[in-house]
């Protein structure tokens, strides 16, 4: 697996205008009921990491900045747009400037590593012709460039991981948003994740692991709830 990013995902050198901020939360709230507000600013090219436990908010966060939900109150601006003032007709290109990554995959199991990303240039309306030499570098990038042909199903939890990041790439996004990179092979999916932010692709994580975000070098933002540390013998605590 390189630990140099692949030429496909620098965006440090870019002639298109870059926003104050990426993402801007002011006082949204994070709970659906309404309780508790979060306010923070992620600048072009950084890393923000969403630590709490369970329901805590840090997934309602996230949908809020990928439009699936609007706050209760409060604020939220992406890519220097008031997302209260956008008509419907804004949204799906703000959308394509976000690559998801779930705690879940959510992969094709009936389509290769290759053909799932090759779905996802297809998806985005983009002809996949000019894409091959992108897919080729992403796979072999997070390490799956001998296993292009394997199906989901094939690949071991972290291989599936691995092949979600890829996919949420392959459309050179402006915002990558990451929910609970945690889990199994969760250093490698670190390590991928600042090759990622190093090449100047701004992230945005949320986890319940106090070690992991203490480990990532990102900004942090704490919501309410039990967070997780690991014990002396790895495992995981609740």
């Amino acid at each position: 697996m390189s630990r140099t990013p692949v030429k496909v995902l620098n965006k440090t050198e870019t002639s298109e205008p870059v926003e104050s901020a990426v993402v801007r939360l002011l006082r949204a709230a994070v709970t659906a009921g309404g309780a508790g507000s979060l306010s923070f600013v992620v600048p072009p090219g950084a890393a923000h990491i969403l630590l709490g436990g369970p329901g805590s908010g840090k997934t309602a966060v996230l949908e809020m900045i990928a439009m699936a939900r609007p706050p209760a109150r409060g604020g939220v601006e992406l890519f220097g747009r008031d997302l209260a003032r956008l008509r419907p007709d804004d949204r799906p290109p703000l959308r394509r400037r976000i690559g998801m990554v779930f705690q879940q995959p959510r992969l094709v199991g009936e389509l290769s590593a290759r053909d799932n990303l090759a779905l996802a240039v297809r998806a985005a309306g983009r002809h996949e012709a000019p894409f091959e030499t992108d897919i080729k570098e992403l796979l072999a990038w997070v390490g799956l460039g001998r296993r292009s042909h394997f199906l989901p199903g094939d690949l071991d939890v972290e291989g599936r991981r691995r092949l979600a990041l890829a996919r949420a790439v392959i459309n050179r996004p402006d915002l990558v948003i990451v929910d609970e990179p945690a889990g199994e092979g969760s250093m490698a999916i670190l390590r991928l994740l600042a090759d990622l932010n190093q090449a100047g692709t701004p992230l945005l994580m949320a986890t319940r692991d106090e070690d992991l975000a203490g480990r990532s070098g990102a900004e942090v933002s704490r919501l309410g709830g039990a967070v997780e540390s690991p014990t002396p013998n790895g495992e995981q605590q609740s």
